[in-house]
């Protein structure tokens, strides 16, 4: 429950002591943002029977309708409404509200997270809101730019090449190091700067010298491909161990194709 309620209700979102690296100009606007959020939209939800004049009124969330004495919750910031208990949870994710704390914003109610989070980006690092002019923007995710950094190393990646892991950047060193996959061909990691041919869950550099046809050496890239214990070839016939050059056809009826991934994009 404590893990639940501090998912929902952040202590950094409203109080400066859990941010201690904050300089005082985000201070100062995280005390004016926690000010504004409690004196406009914090709220705590009632529950209790619908009395008789709500009788048959709907749930402002399912549209169903509650009859007298139905256990029902109410939101004074939001009027005479009533919402079953069930439905009275965050818009954004869905979790019933613990205690039936709530943010409101345009008739909607929210968790203090989401609510929190339709009005300040969140750092994907520190879990805490960016008062900065300036953030890093990523994989759809935002940091401040002292935190965008290797997974691993720590390493500032700022302006530099990375490979996401698990949603998390790693710097191309620790990523070859550590989660390259190792070529079926050559046995070399097939790097975050190298393009990757993919296929059954195998792992080639896509370079003509590692994915091709196991017999004829005919690079495969772009082209059909048959598998015989795990090893690629062009065509039936050289799957089979002769060379396509003296069989009657060179044509693979298989229609298998291999992935081909390009170099991890910039940061």
């Amino acid at each position: 429950r404590i893990r639940a309620l501090l998912q929902q209700l952040p202590p950094q979102d409203c109080d400066e002591r859990y941010c201690p690296g904050l300089a005082e100009e985000e201070r100062k606007q995280l005390r004016a943002f926690s000010a504004r959020r409690r004196r406009e939209a914090l709220g705590q939800g009632l529950a209790g029977p619908v009395p008789g004049p709500c009788h048959g009124c709907p749930c402002r969330k399912c549209g169903r309708r509650l009859s007298k004495g139905d256990p029902g919750i109410s939101a004074s910031r939001l009027g005479e409404h009533f919402w079953h208990p069930s439905c009275f949870c965050c818009h954004l994710c869905h979790q019933p509200l613990l205690d039936l704390i709530y943010f409101q914003q345009d008739g909607r109610i929210y968790c203090g997270r989401h609510h929190a989070e339709l009005f300040r980006p969140r750092c994907a690092s520190c879990d805490q809101l960016i008062f900065l002019e300036e953030c890093i923007e990523a994989e759809g995710r935002r940091w401040h730019p002292e935190h965008f950094c290797c997974l691993e190393c720590d390493v500032p990646l700022r302006g530099q090449r990375y490979v996401m892991r698990s949603g998390r950047p790693c710097c191309c060193g620790c990523y070859d190091s550590l989660f390259a996959e190792p070529c079926q061909a050559c046995g070399e990691p097939i790097g975050a700067n190298s393009e990757e041919a993919t296929h059954q869950g195998l792992h080639w550099h896509a370079r003509a010298a590692c994915f091709c046809c196991s017999l004829c050496r005919k690079p495969l890239r772009g082209h059909p491909l048959t598998t015989h214990r795990g090893r690629l070839f062009c065509s039936e016939s050289c799957s089979l161990g002769r060379d396509a050059s003296s069989a009657a056809s060179t044509t693979s009826d298989s229609s298998d194709s291999a992935f081909v991934s390009a170099p991890s994009p910039d940061s």
